[in-house]
């Protein structure tokens, strides 16, 4: 990687203070220049970058993911002229690409309350698939906090309360907040750190006695080791609808939305810096919409 592009990254590691995982992805993203032109990037103009967007389109990259990349390159310059390397930023009068609108895939209550059962279920019929009560504690946990994998995966013991109400959270920007445990997400965790203790205790020394969610083999759960285990339940026959964790923030999201919670306190209990990222993973479902229009509409 040229030197602009590795002081950058060394910039967003050392002063913004990104986690690796966002700088991996900004890395990824500027390789994909540095591959396309055949100079230094500082020599580019507006219609190289569009010439190279171009390519990508022709390449079937989605909307979505040029935009990302767009985005990537925006910061990088915005860094340039900040330090005086440029005066002007090529990409300063480039839009992004129009990209659908999807709805994110979310769950009911009665349908989280039935994924968050199914370890227990498909143990009972088929044997232990993975660790059954730390499974069912792990998404009632997701869904109760509405937290990101990635906090989850950093979630350590001395981070939750001593009655296992609340525990304190680092999100993105190393920002810190509180998130609830339901009763439910209590009452599973309460089996699954039973069974998290004997472990422990038969591992002895090898074990990691800090994080929350572990391995069979005692080692903290990574953040792919979650989306392992979700897609493993999701993609069963006995549930076949394939889910994210992200698809239990949004299923948190839109269940505090349904029953009157204002979106900024949930944009405060997401974690998100800005509203108009939260008010995406709310819903406003069928039948609220029909209880609005008849609470709302004169001839309702």
């Amino acid at each position: 990687m040229n030197r602009y592009f590795e002081e950058y990254i060394s910039y967003l590691e050392g002063v913004r203070n990104l986690s690796p995982r966002t700088t991996k992805s900004y890395e990824r993203d500027l390789l994909l220049l540095e591959k396309w032109i055949t100079g230094s990037p500082l020599d580019l103009k507006t219609q190289d970058i569009r010439l190279f967007l171009s390519d990508l389109i022709s390449k079937s990259y989605e909307s979505s993911s040029i935009n990302r990349i767009l985005s990537t390159f925006r910061g990088f310059f915005r860094y340039c002229i900040r330090f005086n390397l440029l005066t002007n930023d090529p990409t300063s009068g480039i839009r992004n690409l129009k990209t659908a609108k999807k709805l994110p895939l979310f769950l009911y209550p009665k349908e989280v309350s039935a994924f968050c059962s199914l370890p227990s279920k498909i143990a009972a019929s088929e044997g232990k698939k993975l660790w059954p009560a730390r499974d069912e504690a792990l998404f009632s946990v997701l869904y109760s906090t509405g937290c990101r994998v990635s906090e989850i995966a950093t979630l350590k013991i001395q981070n939750c309360d001593s009655q296992w109400k609340s525990a304190t959270v680092t999100g993105k920007g190393n920002k810190e907040r509180k998130v609830f445990f339901s009763s439910s997400a209590r009452e599973s965790l309460n089996t699954y750190l039973l069974e998290r203790t004997a472990l422990i205790k038969r591992l002895e020394n090898s074990a990691d006695t800090q994080a929350l969610f572990l391995s069979k083999r005692g080692n903290a759960l990574s953040v792919r080791g979650i989306q392992y285990i979700i897609s493993t339940y999701s993609d069963h026959p006995i549930h076949d609808l394939h889910l994210t964790p992200h698809a239990l923030r949004h299923s948190f999201a839109t269940t505090l939305v349904s029953r009157g919670a204002d979106v900024r306190i949930i944009q405060e209990m997401l974690g998100h810096a800005s509203i108009s990222t939260t008010q995406r993973y709310t819903h406003i479902t069928p039948g609220q919409l029909r209880i609005l229009y008849h609470r709302a509409h004169p001839h309702g």
